[in-house]
């Protein structure tokens, strides 16, 4: 069990690193507060295992309401080998853009361990060009010792207005066993665990400017439901899954 130890003192030591974003996430939490305040919603993308920490932030107990999923099932991290060559293809990304209500003001959040491949990188130059504020959940390390499959050889972190770095190293591994294997991923809970920060900071500044934030209960607590649907109720025609 010692490599199971190492992972974890790992994860944690990453997880400590989340607070050098501490800037970039009072940043990113300013621009949501605003647009919730205008009346918008916080859209999330992912493809493959980057989709579901979007996924864990879309109609979560304890986390903010008007979440939109951007989803594609092309993308979806039970099809691996389909997902790798779709989330290489140009302009797929602009297609996915232009096939949503994305709205000036609104913020859009794309998770993306490399941050390389022409998907989410030609979703946020599109999503940009329509006025939305982007930022990018990436890893600075995995990315810039990788060369982009962008056309122009762009990375997502060279289009985001906001970069909440990760820390997750190249490759997403952390240990090597004896035999010379590699593994510990941490991309996952790193990036849930930025994208849940976010939220919670954004929770935080309407609550000072004596908003009450828009956050859902658990539907197994009592009038979980009945709360959910008055929360929901103003945005649930712009959301693209129902609890």
């Amino acid at each position: 069990m010692k490599s199971v130890e190492t992972y974890r003192r790992s994860v944690l030591e990453l997880i400590e690193r989340g607070a050098e974003e501490t800037d970039q996430l009072e940043r990113a939490s300013r621009e949501l507060a605003r647009s919730l305040q205008d009346d918008g919603v916080l859209h999330v993308f992912g493809s493959g295992h980057s989709m579901l920490p979007a996924i864990d932030a879309t109609f979560r107990a304890g986390g903010l309401a008007p979440v939109n999923l951007l989803h594609d099932p092309a993308l979806a991290p039970w099809e691996p080998t389909r997902v790798s060559r779709i989330e290489r293809l140009a302009g797929y990304g602009t297609a996915i853009a232009q096939l949503h209500d994305l709205r000036r003001g609104e913020v859009l959040v794309i998770v993306s361990h490399s941050g390389i491949n022409p998907v989410p990188v030609q979703l946020a130059e599109e999503a940009h060009r329509r006025g939305l504020f982007i930022v990018a959940i990436t890893s600075r390390e995995h990315s810039l010792a990788s060369r982009s499959r962008h056309p122009e050889g762009r990375r997502l972190l060279d289009v985001a207005d906001v970069v909440l770095d990760t820390h997750a190293p190249e490759g997403d591994v952390t240990i090597t066993l004896e035999d010379g294997t590699e593994t510990g991923p941490t991309s996952t809970i790193l990036a849930t665990l930025l994208l849940h920060s976010l939220a919670i900071a954004t929770m935080e500044q309407l609550s000072a400017t004596g908003a009450r934030p828009p956050v859902l209960r658990s539907m197994n607590r009592a009038d979980g439901d009945e709360t959910n649907e008055t929360v929901l109720a103003p945005f649930r025609e712009r959301l693209s899954r129902e609890p």
